[in-house]
């Protein structure tokens, strides 16, 4: 018997005699937005700022994840044709290749269960926003869970400071007095605050005026006391540019729009390293041509590409596993005791080879771009903010490292807005496709029917 049978979540929840299936899926979207955005760090429950000695596994979020998949595949089973369609071939084919480089990773094992992390964490994505009864229901779901996000990192940072504040006795004592809430780093914290700008944009025609400039100015405070004015120009970037992706009629353009956000993004940044003309550019630009020491970085995973192009060093085995990293063998700054490399296209090269980079960027580009240019009514607040979501992200990865990034806040996010586009496509489509046309009353039928009698 189907789990989802009327009689339990349809007829039963009309009677008032049980819950619905749609009300469990929210419940359990809550319950995902809870562990991203509650918890130190996505893909731990420790404060320390260094959130992966990698190695060792956090027994309880692996049970938690395990556990939140188990449910939303058993919730969404009367939704499969819809979410189905989500896993399309230019998913299955980037996740293929992180796949293949796991065997040939420098540590196999950590590999391994990296990849089944973040696949985990994308098909529970994929069964939330694809299985939920409206596609609006997630901005309401979002607007919850930003008001209990904002509530406990300002318990955070007032009611414990020596945990919701950066301190001196930190791995980064010049950080000391900044915000970071519950997070374990302002790093973690910025990007989360952008987004909730994001979300509150595209709810002004769902809640009054009012309540939105008081919760976007507690949003701006924090940005502000964090440190993280890059987050705060980079969605206000993604926000303009989405409004203008939406106005495009071509695939081509959006194309074009969606790789030149990426194409400058590395050329602000990894030029830097490989052109003295760029350099010289961007510290008439931005002053600090080092992007804070972030290029001594840079230099060592465009060397690391150069000998390793095809391959890497396997999905996700370059990072944070001990005296192996490659970063470890190079000792000429502190990029040697880096735990990421502040340049998420970089570190994709590195990790599963510039194969593994295209079919990333197919899957980031090609799909949502596709899209957009299928959907035909684009004046819609949803839509906008799944974009905003994919560009932010985009963006955000010229500076931060965060995909492919397991339950990384930031990754999450992208393939919200990624999922978020295809689902409102899905959507449309069924709206217009003949089997959901209404069909028109025809009186002379009962006119011929009356007069027969």
């Amino acid at each position: 018997m189907d789990l989802t049978d009327a009689r339990w979540g349809g007829a039963g929840h009309r009677n008032g005699t049980g819950p619905s299936w749609d009300t469990l899926r929210c419940a359990l979207f809550f319950a995902l937005m809870t562990l991203v955005w509650l918890f130190p760090n996505p893909n731990a429950v420790s404060f320390r700022e260094d959130p992966g000695a990698g190695r060792e596994g956090t027994l309880f979020i692996q049970l938690v994840w395990f556990s939140i998949l188990a449910a939303a595949i058993l919730l969404c089973q009367s939704r499969w044709p819809q979410v189905r369609r989500q896993f399309d071939a230019t998913m299955l084919a980037m996740l293929a290749w992180c796949l293949f480089t796991v065997p040939q990773a420098i540590l196999p094992d950590v590999s391994v269960r990296r990849f089944l992390f973040t696949v985990i964490a994308m098909v529970v994505i994929v069964f939330l926003i694809g299985g939920l009864e409206r596609s609006r229901t997630v901005l309401t779901l979002l607007l919850i869970a930003l008001v209990a996000e904002t509530v406990a990192k300002y318990i955070f940072v007032f009611g414990i400071p020596s945990l919701g504040r950066h301190t001196f006795d930190s791995l980064e004592p010049h950080l000391a007095g900044l915000w970071r809430g519950q997070y374990a780093h302002k790093n973690v914290a910025g990007p989360v605050c952008a987004i909730e700008l994001a979300i509150l944009y595209a709810a002004r025609f769902r809640i009054p005026a009012s309540y939105l400039i008081v919760l976007a100015s507690v949003e701006l405070v924090f940005l502000y006391m964090s440190g993280s004015k890059t987050p705060m120009v980079i969605v206000l970037a993604s926000m303009l540019l989405a409004k203008y992706m939406l106005r495009l009629r071509s695939l081509w353009g959006l194309l074009a729009v969606a790789g030149g956000v990426v194409v400058v993004i590395n050329a602000a940044t990894i030029l830097t390293v490989t052109s003295d003309s760029m350099r010289e550019l961007m510290k008439v630009a931005l002053g600090d041509v080092s992007f804070t020491g972030r290029t001594e970085i840079w230099d060592i995973l465009l060397g690391y590409t150069r000998d390793n192009p095809w391959i890497g060093a396997g999905f996700l085995s370059f990072w944070q596993i001990g005296s192996l990293s490659p970063a470890m063998q190079d000792a000429r700054s502190w990029a040697s005791s880096a735990v990421y490399g502040h340049q998420g296209y970089l570190d994709l090269v590195v990790t599963i080879g510039v194969p593994g980079l295209a079919l990333t960027l197919l899957f980031l580009l090609l799909r949502p771009c596709s899209d957009i240019f299928a959907i035909r009514a684009r004046n819609n607040p949803l839509l906008e903010m799944f974009v905003t979501f994919w560009l932010f992200g985009l963006m955000h990865n010229g500076t931060e490292s965060n995909l492919l990034g397991r339950a990384d806040a930031v990754w999450l996010f992208i393939i919200i807005g990624v999922v978020g586009i295809r689902r409102l496509r899905i959507d449309e489509t069924a709206q217009l496709s003949p089997s959901h046309v209404p069909v028109m009353p025809q009186p002379w039928r009962r006119v011929g029917r009356m007069g027969s009698g």
